[in-house]
């Protein structure tokens, strides 16, 4: 008998999990800052597999080396919600470019 819905991800792990992120990032003893908009803090980190990428308000986002999954993981429990897409989940938590320049306290 075949599985008429087969899950590409049989242990049910999310493939791309978001955390929001309100403070700095120090990942090399300074905090990070992104030229384009000066933003400083008030990042969203996405984990995808064994990569740790930052976005920011302005929706650009760069895999960061020296964040790893262990780091991660420390500060990630489970999804509070989940999307059918990337897209969607961007637009949802506010990291689709439309808040740039934002930053919440």
């Amino acid at each position: 008998m075949t599985n008429p819905n087969p899950n590409p991800n049989p242990d049910h792990r999310p493939i791309v999990r978001a955390v929001p992120h309100s403070g700095e990032l120090g990942a090399r003893g300074i905090p990070i800052t992104y030229a384009r908009c000066h933003a400083r803090r008030d990042w969203l980190l996405l984990n995808v597999r064994d990569h740790v990428f930052v976005r920011c308000r302005c929706a650009h986002e760069w895999e960061e080396p020296d964040l790893t999954r262990a780091y991660f993981d420390l500060h990630f429990t489970e999804p509070e919600h989940e999307w059918g897409s990337f897209d969607d989940g961007m637009r949802a938590l506010g990291f689709d470019g439309l808040l740039a320049g934002t930053t919440w306290n």
